[in-house]
């Protein structure tokens, strides 16, 4: 085995107590430098509320209430409310509202189709506006009562009266479609009565028409002896026999 020289082994002694005294990043990394950290600035955000009313600006839609004044999650005065009803008293055009009872903007039932009987009231709630209403909101309704001599079909000067009220109601209710039926008693024949039944009731839709109702809105049918609404067999009885009736269709 070759012997290394005492020098060489001295001098490799020095150079590894020399490299032992250097830090190690210096030596192997030389290219890297210290960082120096900096602590960032902190932001402070102011969030105003001017009118001092506890609302913020932000959500403040009515920025300049006067101090003291009570208000709501928007920042706007409360106004009183006595049936709190959601409209304020200086706008309620009915202050005393029960409780639970749907208003409109003025303070007001809702009367949602607007014929004049509030909704809680309302017994008919989607009446249409060509009909009338009674007091519970429906339409209202009418009849017609007219008689006729014996073998007789025409509309005198008598029942003129009873068919122009008819008339006028008709008038007002627009909606209303007219089925007019024509009766006799149980003299005579009951063919010919079927005949003189529905004479009968074109003579009153002629009547009608000439009051200015719509034709279109007017049907007449002959019922001849059928249905009788009294004894046949007394004068009495056969008089309320000869009648008109009439249905109202919707």
């Amino acid at each position: 085995m070759k012997q290394i020289p005492a020098l060489v082994i001295s001098s490799l002694f020095v150079l590894c107590a020399h490299a032992s005294e250097t830090p190690i990043e210096a030596t192997a990394y030389p290219f890297i430098k210290p960082i120096a950290v900096e602590e960032a600035p902190i932001e402070v955000i102011v969030e105003l509320d001017s009118d001092n009313d506890g609302v913020l600006d932000k959500n403040d839609k009515c920025p300049d209430t006067p101090r003291g004044q009570s208000v709501d999650e928007e920042g706007c005065v409360l106004l009183n409310d006595a049936d709190n009803d959601g409209v304020p008293d200086k706008e309620d055009q009915c202050p005393n509202t029960a409780q639970g009872i749907k208003v409109n903007k003025k303070g007001c039932q809702l009367d949602s189709d607007g014929d004049g009987v509030p909704d809680a009231r309302d017994k008919c709630p989607d009446t249409s506006k060509d009909f009338v209403v009674d007091g519970y909101g429906c339409p209202q309704t009418a009849n017609l009562h007219i008689q006729f001599e014996s073998g007789k079909y025409n509309v005198d000067d008598a029942l003129i009266k009873q068919l122009e009220t008819f008339a006028l109601f008709l008038q007002k209710n627009k909606g209303y479609q007219v089925v007019i039926y024509g009766y006799t008693d149980s003299t005579g024949n009951s063919q010919a009565n079927k005949i003189l039944s529905q004479k009968r009731a074109e003579a009153v839709k002629e009547g009608l028409i000439r009051y200015r109702i719509n034709e279109t809105r007017l049907t007449s049918i002959g019922m001849g002896e059928k249905n009788p609404i009294a004894d046949n067999t007394t004068p009495e009885g056969r008089a309320a026999n000869r009648r008109i009736e009439v249905e109202l269709i919707q």
